[in-house]
């Protein structure tokens, strides 16, 4: 996305603001001098802790620790200041790792660890830290490098530019636009569990887009689909909704996890379903007519199912949501519901206690298959 009006600019800002509030790695892509770094040391005002890291002076154990012997000879991987600096602060923060596109497959390969599991050498950071890096394209970068694709997977990829009229406005007035930071909402979770069911539903029609690794050099370095970026796409949409960012934010977040292709099909997709509520299906499991209904939309509702029975279990919601399966396999075909009865059946989540309805016996061959064919059945 080309950034040349206000409103595409600020649209860009609440998405970087969403990513570093979700705690999902984030990396801003500008040419130099366009406010890349200033809008995240901004952060410091709001209260945010943010340390920075130029890549350009570091060293892969600037990520990995400095290997230190100690008296009996063992080895531990010291921490940099940087790391301890932001374990010690109590409130939020973020790791800025500025210049990113000048980090050599060996700094790039470093940084994985940090970056997915907290961890700087031996020192485990808290899950209030937040990882951005900025960069500009490798063919304007002092001594630029394409990221490995490990390391492109690792990062939510958004687009920056400085508009005039954001530029002439700060120029004047000496305020610039600040990025916007949020508490996690408090109906995050139940979005969060409808937008998986989504992604689910999406990947059952185009089970070849969970994994899609560009053959182009330049394009691995940026967004493509992995189960790993499928999963930062759910999080941050339901985030983006949660909070009620706009579809054009939605959209930049989901696109910067997962390309603007893929991005641009699974919104398409997602926005033509309408669905029934769960938990209406739940209290009435053979009150919905799925007649007619495709199967994808059959298998995104039951999967629907499965979630919120998941969030509470109960026998008798469990019970339930077995018949709700076998409703829909009456009225279309078994196909759709057996993933979902495979998943109701594992003993994670079925309660103790819970009663096998007879009309569980639809599912029985499938079920066996699967060792999971209740004795009952």
């Amino acid at each position: 996305m080309t950034i040349h009006t206000r409103a595409r600019y600020e649209e860009a800002l609440q998405a970087l603001g969403i990513c570093v509030s979700a705690r999902i790695p984030v990396l801003l892509w500008g040419n130099p001098g366009e406010g890349k770094t200033a809008v995240v040391e901004a952060a410091a005002d709001a209260g945010w802790a943010v340390e920075t890291v130029i890549i350009t002076h570091s060293e892969p154990s600037d990520f990995a620790g400095l290997p230190v012997v100690g008296p009996d000879g063992s080895v531990t991987l010291a921490p940099p200041a940087w790391a301890r600096r932001l374990a010690d602060h109590a409130g939020p923060s973020i790791a800025f790792f500025d210049e990113f596109s000048t980090a050599s497959p060996s700094l790039q390969a470093a940084a994985l660890r940090p970056l997915t599991h907290y961890e700087v050498g031996a020192l485990q950071l808290p899950d209030t830290v937040s990882f951005v890096a900025a960069a500009n394209p490798a063919d304007v970068a002092a001594a630029g490098w394409e990221l490995a694709p490990p390391t492109a997977s690792r990062f939510v990829h958004l687009d920056w530019g400085m508009p005039y009229e954001v530029y002439a406005e700060g120029l004047v007035t000496r305020s610039w636009p600040s990025m916007p930071v949020y508490s996690e909402p408090a109906s995050y979770s139940l979005v969060l569990d409808e937008e998986r069911v989504l992604v689910a539903g999406y990947l059952s029609v185009r089970e070849s887009q969970l994994s899609v690794i560009p053959k182009d050099a330049a394009e691995r370095g940026r967004a493509f689909p992995t189960p790993r970026t499928w999963d930062y796409a759910a999080r941050l949409s339901a985030f983006a909704r949660a909070v009620g960012a706009s579809a054009d934010v939605r959209r930049l977040l989901v696109a910067g996890c997962i390309g603007d292709a893929a991005a641009h099909e699974y919104l398409r997709w997602a926005s033509n379903q309408d669905l029934p509520n769960p938990e209406e299906l739940l209290a009435d499991p053979t009150g919905y007519d799925f007649t007619g209904m495709r199967a994808d939309r059959v298998y995104v509702t039951l999967q629907s199912v499965l979630a919120v029975v998941s969030r509470t279990k109960s026998p008798q919601r469990w019970s339930a949501a077995i018949e709700v399966c076998a409703h829909a396999a009456d009225e279309v075909g078994i196909d759709p519901a057996v993933p979902v009865v495979r998943s109701l059946m594992r003993p994670e989540i079925r309660p103790s206690g819970a009663a096998v309805p007879s009309a569980i016996t639809v599912f029985a061959p499938a079920l066996a298959l699967a060792g999971l064919l209740p004795k009952s059945a």
